[in-house]
């Protein structure tokens, strides 16, 4: 049997439970999901472990920023999935004043979730608790990239997930690409710019919705009006996160020629103080993720001059913390996502030229800027796109459940976490529930349309009115037909759907 008939079958075995209609029911989705946080507890000493190993980072940055975030993200959907599976009524036009008008939230499917190595908890098992919470099916596919992670996740998924609904594969490129053959009704992927375009290829043969969470090169503009100091320590800090294998890391800076010295300056104290004389003798700082990626980033340092860092260790696969000046812009490290501890800083002296730099490239996932000008942050809100502008700080807006989460272009498609995961993996079908009485009423759009009061009446109905009518108006016929005025009569004294959970 070859893989894509293997994954064929599961499929057909999960759509057939989606079928029986065993996910739709509030107390199914919320038993997953309380599943889901007694896996949580079963697993974390092993899985902290298992990164450990993996990519020798320490327990409590996995904590932190990859199995607590996850949890939190449980703990938000477990307290409003009720809310969200609830239908939104809106309000109708006085056309439609009698009936009620909603969306309704329903479940799109089979779902696919394609996660990565770098944060394994929180790329595969966020969107599995939106699929869960929305309630679809999953197939969700560990990446090989941290064999360790994947391992541990797998045993734990497989023991505490519905196997009829939910399964977890491990697997490499072949893997993958036997899935994406698949019909699927949406595509949740977490990864590189190309491999995103394979993703959104595949998925575009069956008109397949998809979630692209990709990258990019996220630049940080460092303004002559700032704390240079809280901003240095801040940058470092977002930078050497996972030894900066993270999708929003700082991955070049643009500073003010006047604080340029400075905040290399406080960059180095700040490395210091975080790691120590020597990065390297820290169990704080993690080790890039394989020998390949290593061979890639130690390459890039030969794209300017050190000024910080620079050392490396092939056995290990360390780099250090590293800070590149003079770089050229058509350089390597200046033209593809870096995905490491190397941070390339340039000076600037009129921010238009930061824009218009921006302008020749691909949209980032997201945009940092330091500075205390409420104008230059209100420019930048204005004339960078991003999918995200973080103002004075790094990652945290990660943290943010009500905050989607996503890029633009090049860096993303779709945005997800909190209510937002939920609304990925749903369709909101429009209902318009007409009563069946009061015919009457609706004989305004029946034939033959060459009643004077009729294109009155539907002029007057017109929420935009660019040419006057071509009698006396409404006013007219609203008093000489009965019908007209029953209408109107009722629909103002029928309280109608309008009143309740309106937009």
């Amino acid at each position: 049997m070859s893989l894509e008939e293997e994954y064929q079958k599961i499929q057909d075995e999960l759509q057939t439970s989606f079928d029986s209609g065993v996910t739709l029911p509030y107390e199914y989705r919320i038993g997953q999901l309380k599943k889901c946080a007694a896996m949580i507890k079963a697993m974390e000493k092993e899985y902290l472990e298992a990164v450990h190993k993996d990519m020798r980072k320490h327990p409590m940055e996995t904590n932190g920023t990859d199995l607590k975030f996850t949890e939190s993200e449980l703990g938000y959907a477990m307290k409003h999935l009720k809310g969200w599976m609830a239908d939104q009524y809106v309000k109708t036009d006085l056309v439609n004043k009698l009936d009620y008008a909603y969306q309704h939230p329903e479940p799109k499917g089979m779902i696919l979730v394609i996660g990565t190595w770098n944060y394994p908890m929180q790329c595969t098992l966020v969107p599995l608790i939106g699929a869960i919470c929305a309630g679809c099916c999953a197939v969700v596919k560990l990446s090989e990239v941290a064999p360790t992670a994947s391992a541990v996740m797998k045993k734990y998924f497989d023991l505490f997930l519905d196997p009829l609904c939910y399964r977890t594969l491990e697997g490499g490129v072949d893997t993958a690409t036997a899935l994406l053959k698949l019909r699927w009704d949406h595509i949740f992927f977490t990864g590189s710019v190309s491999v995103g375009k394979i993703v959104a290829k595949a998925a575009a043969v069956n008109l397949t919705p998809v979630t692209l969470e990709l990258g990019g090169k996220c630049p940080v503009i460092v303004d002559e009006n700032t704390n240079i100091d809280t901003a240095a320590k801040r940058i470092i800090w977002g930078k050497c996160v996972n030894a900066g294998q993270t999708c929003i890391a700082p991955d070049y800076i643009y500073c003010h020629k006047k604080q340029m010295p400075t905040l290399i300056e406080r960059m180095k104290q700040h490395i210091t103080d975080m790691y120590g004389e020597d990065p390297e003798q820290s169990d704080g700082f993690a080790r890039i993720i394989n020998q390949g990626h290593y061979n890639r980033l130690k390459s890039l340092m030969n794209d300017g001059t050190v000024v910080i860092g620079g050392k490396t260790n092939d056995e290990t696969n360390y780099i250090s913390p590293t800070i590149l000046t003079n770089t050229p812009l058509d350089s390597k490290v200046m033209q593809d996502e870096i995905f490491g501890p190397i941070l390339p800083i340039m000076e600037y002296e009129d921010i238009q030229s930061v824009f218009k730099f921006f302008r020749t490239r691909e949209k980032p996932l997201v945009c940092y800027l330091f500075s205390s000008n409420a104008k230059l942050v209100d420019e930048v809100k204005k004339k960078v796109s991003a999918g995200t502008l973080d103002v004075n700080d790094c990652l945290m807006h990660m943290m943010i459940p009500t905050l989607p989460f996503g890029g633009v272009g090049h860096s993303g498609i779709g945005k997800y976490h909190g209510k937002s995961t939920f609304d990925q993996f749903s369709h909101h079908k429009s209902v318009l529930h007409k009563p069946i009485g009061m015919e009457s009423v609706n004989n305004l759009r029946y034939p033959p349309y060459d009643a004077e009061w009729k294109q009155n009446l539907i002029y007057s109905l017109a929420y935009y009115k660019p040419n006057a009518p071509t009698s006396n108006g409404f006013a007219k016929y609203a008093v000489t037909s009965t019908m007209a005025g029953a209408a109107f009569a009722y629909a103002y004294s029928y309280p109608g759907s309008s009143g309740s959970g309106g937009q």
